[in-house]
């Protein structure tokens, strides 16, 4: 006979496992691990699948990171209210118009690409299509003033540890390189009249022609080389461009270098604001006034679409067309000085 009384309350039967519960919490968090690691595989299928550059591809992923660590979603379930959020967001992180335009753009590649690797639905809009730009005002010519560039090269003809090195690089970064693919160079990729350029932004190579002098400077760093020896002897598979401080001499002069080299070169010629890339525009725009054809232009630089061709090109383009208008009305006559290149 049972020792309970009828008026005993009758306690529910509890199951404990073994390890006290974990195993039923960590079976409610495997959904959202697994969810994370697909969404982190799609996103090193696409930066694979498209042959995105290094420097894309990190910019890409940092991205993407972003917005998945904001949305927990698997990437079908987003909507274009969930980017339209996540867009007011960066506003409000006080993210410049370009910064937010640059996500957007990112998303939009990601999504384009989903669609087309058969993960995207092919009969429903993807989420970004809703979504337009940001307003960015145009950018400003960024070619350089030509007495700023005459400052530049006052002081590179003076005597210094580096100046035969730095004439070098200031000449071929006038010919229209990044500053990463000129770090890239190496000796090999020179054969006394062109550079053969191992482009950053998604092409293979393009053949670089230099300029008499451009050549000259080269080929005067090159001989310094020669002339020292030990770790700075030019051998075909050494770097172009090598460090000369003694933590790092002999080294391969990265962009960090490269941009320390210039930003110190515009503090002394006074130039202010001066980076690698402005040699660039400079290149662009003469020769865009020299008449070069814009297929030619762009294959020099590396570019494939006309719109960013005329990024590098505007500062020309509005020159000529205000001359334009000018020879349109009679009026360009002994006026031809205010509108010469800067």
């Amino acid at each position: 006979m049972s020792d309970l009384s009828s008026s005993d309350p009758i306690l529910p039967i509890v199951i404990v496992p073994l390890d006290g519960g974990r195993q039923q919490e960590r079976s409610r968090q495997e959904p959202t691990d697994t969810l994370a690691d697909l969404r982190h595989w799609q996103i090193e299928e696409f930066l694979r699948q498209t042959g995105k550059a290094e420097n894309t591809q990190r910019s890409y992923r940092q991205q993407l990171k972003k917005f998945i660590h904001w949305c927990n979603k698997s990437w079908l379930d987003v909507t274009a209210s969930d980017l339209g959020k996540y867009r007011t967001q960066l506003k409000q992180q006080g993210l410049k118009p370009t910064s937010i335009n640059h996500a957007l753009d990112t998303l939009r590649s990601f999504y384009q690409w989903l669609r087309r690797s058969n993960g995207f639905p092919v009969n429903q809009p993807l989420p970004t299509d809703a979504i337009g730009k940001e307003r960015v005002e145009e950018p400003q010519a960024l070619d350089i003033d030509k007495d700023d560039m005459a400052e530049i090269w006052q002081v590179l003809d003076r005597e210094g540890a580096t100046c035969i090195r730095d004439r070098a690089i200031v000449a071929i970064l006038s010919h229209g390189l990044r500053a990463s693919e000129l770090s890239a160079l190496d000796v090999k990729h020179w054969n006394g009249k062109r550079l053969l350029v191992h482009r950053s932004k998604g092409q293979n190579v393009s053949e670089v022609p230099l300029s008499r002098e451009a050549r000259q400077h080269l080929e005067a760093y090159l001989e310094w080389r020669r002339s020292v020896g030990g770790i700075f002897t030019p051998t075909s598979d050494r770097p172009m461009f090598v460090c000369q401080d003694p933590k790092h001499c002999g080294e391969r002069l990265g962009y960090n270098g490269l941009y320390k080299m210039v930003k110190k070169l515009a503090a002394i010629a006074t130039v202010e604001e001066l980076k690698p890339h402005h040699f660039r525009h400079s290149f662009g725009n003469t020769i865009t006034r020299a008449g070069v054809d814009p297929l030619y232009g762009k294959e020099l630089m590396g570019i494939k679409t006309d719109k960013v061709y005329r990024r590098y090109t505007q500062g020309s383009l509005k020159q000529a067309a205000a001359k334009a208008y000018l020879k349109a009305i009679g009026e360009d006559e002994g006026n031809d000085e205010e509108f010469e290149e800067k």
